[in-house]
């Protein structure tokens, strides 16, 4: 008799779920929109009696996936800035396995996402490019740069951006980029073409005032010319700098048993325009100096005549009226008289008050007392002369006292003004007193220095 049995078989399954271990973000310089986790996982206890070939790793949401042989795995593609957790299941020849519990929340974080260009705005030597900006990819973005084609020059900082440093008559388009912890997005799209170009400048008026003379010292002598005294305008360029140069008056003299002359003021310059320095005051039986202004005459014993006056720029010094009395200097608005000095010219600057151009100085005349120096700054002559004020450029006083130091020049000064439609300078030096009135931009000069517009 046959006796039938049965024959034992193995198991042969899909494994059992792995259990799951630590997600962990991966950011370093992963794109926007393509964040990354690293997924560990300990293998199933039992395999369902079959070679585990492959295990997967799912994320939620999203189902991005990664797969491979062992732990860990890694999941790409993932959304910035977004909360993922991760499961994993097994594969063997049989089929899936089901999904191990689900692990901690990670937040994938990226490079940022590329700005939306705006539109670029040409300036000189410059542009502006405007931009939105994109989401930060889940880290703070530390900065954004714009950057020209051609040339590659960049500016940083918020909307809108500052490149400079371009070259006018040169077409250029401009990207904009966002940096975070991450590291640096995508370039955004071109922006519009722009060409920058010099702007328009302004036409300036000026005033141009140089140093006043001194009166001589000793007797019979003259006073001291106003400096010269120019008024017009100037057009100027962008970008372009302009010289400042503002004289200083003639220092006084002492005089002696035979007397000193007075000295000559200091030039005065804006540009190429220069105002002439004034004269200085003859002595005995010498002429006054020729300057800006000319310088009063010395004593009528030698028949001297007063220094010449600059064309355009101011008068000639009046020549000795008598025996023993010099000239008066003469001013930028007239010639001088004797023993007075002449009166300084008067302009008014738009937006400024009056200003005068030096008076020149006067003679010691015939008495203690001396003449009266022009209106403007013109120092008084006398046994106590008197020096020019100080940035109008007035004449200095002569002295008839031998053993008296006679009155210097005044110093000169430089007053540029132009319509504040313009922008302001785009630099000066010589530290100019700066006003925004009357509807111009005015700059005083009282010691030498420069602008640029």
């Amino acid at each position: 008799m046959r006796i039938l049995g049965t024959v034992a078989s193995s198991s042969r399954e899909v494994p059992n779920a792995p259990t799951i271990g630590t997600a962990t973000n991966v950011p370093s310089g992963r794109a926007y929109n393509n964040g990354r986790a690293d997924v560990t996982f300990t293998a199933p206890a039992f395999d369902g009696g079959l070679p585990i070939g492959t295990y997967t790793v799912t994320s939620s949401p999203g189902g991005f996936t990664g797969s491979g042989a062992s732990s860990p795995i890694t999941v790409t593609g993932l959304q910035s800035s977004t909360s993922y957790t991760f499961t994993v299941t097994a594969t063997n020849s049989r089929g899936t396995g089901p999904a191990s519990a689900a692990s901690n929340s990670i937040t994938a974080t990226t490079v940022p996402q590329a700005p939306t260009i705006g539109t670029a705005t040409a300036g000189s030597s410059s542009a502006t490019v405007a931009y939105t900006a994109g989401a930060t990819g889940g880290a703070a973005v530390s900065s954004y740069v714009a950057t020209s084609s051609p040339g590659g020059q960049t500016g940083s900082g918020a909307s809108p951006i500052t490149v400079s440093g371009l070259t006018n008559g040169t077409a250029y388009t401009f990207t904009v980029t966002a940096t975070n912890a991450n590291g640096t997005s995508a370039a955004s799209a071109a922006s519009n073409s722009i060409t920058p170009v010099n702007p328009a400048t302004p036409s300036v008026t000026y005033l141009v005032v140089a140093g006043g003379a001194s009166g001589a010292g000793t007797s019979g002598c003259g006073g001291g010319g106003a400096g010269g005294y120019r008024t017009s305008t100037l057009s100027v360029s962008a970008g372009v700098g302009y010289t400042v140069t503002v004289g200083a008056g003639g220092g006084g003299v002492v005089g002696g048993a035979s007397g000193l002359a007075g000295v000559n003021g200091n030039n005065s310059v804006f540009s190429s325009i220069t105002s002439t320095g004034g004269g200085g005051g003859g002595k005995v039986s010498t002429n006054g100096l020729a300057g800006g202004s000319g310088g009063g005459a010395g004593s009528s014993m030698g028949g001297t005549v007063g220094g010449a006056g600059t064309a355009g720029q101011g008068f000639a010094g009046a020549p000795t009226g008598f025996m023993g009395s010099g000239g008066g200097g003469g001013g930028a608005s007239a010639a001088a008289t004797n023993g007075n000095g002449a009166n300084g010219s008067t302009t008014s600057i738009s937006g400024t008050s009056t200003t005068y151009a030096g008076g020149g100085g006067a003679s010691f005349a015939t008495s203690s007392t001396g003449g009266n120096g022009g209106t403007g700054g013109g120092g008084t002559g006398g046994d106590t002369p008197t020096s020019g004020t100080a940035n109008t450029g007035g004449g200095g006083g002569a002295t008839r006292q031998q053993a008296v130091t006679s009155g210097s020049g005044g110093s000169g000064i430089v007053i540029i003004s132009y319509s504040n439609t313009y922008p302001d300078a785009a630099s000066t030096t010589g530290s100019p007193t700066f006003s925004n009135t009357g509807g111009n931009k005015i700059y005083k000069w009282t010691g030498s220095g420069s602008i640029t517009f």
